[in-house]
């Protein structure tokens, strides 16, 4: 089970992207996607990348 679920919307040129209970990011492209969303993981809980578990949801 991931510890986190990222949902990702495109917006124009960019991908918004909302974790519940964490933040929001972007990413300029689709391959940016999960590597954004663990950074902001990482960037708000200090926890380790290789601890953190996404799930990604793209709509």
């Amino acid at each position: 089970m991931p510890d986190y679920t990222a949902t990702a919307i495109a917006e124009g040129d960019h991908w918004e992207i909302d974790i519940p209970d964490v933040g929001s990011t972007q990413a300029d492209s689709m391959d940016d996607l999960e590597q954004a969303a663990v950074d902001l993981v990482v960037a708000v809980t200090h926890a380790a990348p290789e601890v953190v578990n996404v799930e990604l949801r793209v709509i």
